[in-house]
């Protein structure tokens, strides 16, 4: 890498580093522009060299933990063979996500707003990532109804990879919304709500015979 792109990446994010302590701290409808230059010991005009807008940034810093969250999969497959822990390892992994980085869960793994329009750089490589994180789980979905664990119920592998990965999703997200409320009406921590919703979720898509 040459000196030039070092020090375009150095600025760049040193610019994403200050916007996510801003997000953090204040909320993404909050923070502006004017504070990101701020934060970041920057001038506005230099923000706007690197980022077209507050929410170009925002789309980087999701990209960011998208590739980690790919990542994180395909080390948890890796080095989980064995059904089911294979299953609760991607469980596992996705709710790690949300504890880590709450402020972006619904963007990683909610609504789909990105599309194959590749003039838009930040939004095409986040719908690439999120592409490629479709393929890494439908393959193993395959290979559990394969291997007989899954039942293959549906009329598409898509279907069954995605209505299981919005399962996992859902139940992360009631955890955490409703925390206080399933401690009072079951005494649980939202850490037992989710292991027990993996579980039932889990008991849904097993064949009778595992």
């Amino acid at each position: 890498m040459r000196k030039r792109e070092r020090l375009s990446e150095f600025n760049r994010s040193n610019i994403i580093s200050a916007a996510k302590e801003l997000f953090k701290e204040k909320g993404i409808t909050q923070t502006t522009m004017d504070e990101i230059a701020k934060k970041s010991d920057y001038s506005k005009s230099t923000i706007y060299v690197y980022f077209k807008s507050k929410e170009e940034i925002f789309d980087y810093i999701v990209l960011e933990y998208f590739q980690l969250l790919k990542f994180e999969i395909e080390e948890a497959l890796c080095n989980t063979k064995e059904f089911p822990n294979s299953y609760f390892a991607i469980c596992n992994t996705v709710a790690k996500l949300y504890t880590n980085y709450p402020l972006y869960f619904e963007s990683i793994l909610g609504e789909i707003k990105f599309s194959e329009d590749e003039s838009n750089v930040v939004q095409f490589q986040i719908y690439t990532v999120g592409e490629q994180i479709n393929v890494i789980i439908e393959n193993y979905i395959a290979s559990c109804i394969s291997d007989g664990y899954i039942r293959d119920e549906f009329d598409s592998l898509f279907q069954t990879t995605f209505a299981l990965w919005g399962g996992i999703c859902g139940i992360i997200l009631l955890a955490h919304n409703k925390e206080k409320y399933i401690i009072h009406k079951a005494n649980l921590t939202k850490e037992a709500f989710m292991q027990n919703g993996f579980n039932l979720l889990l008991r849904s898509i097993m064949r009778n015979t595992i």
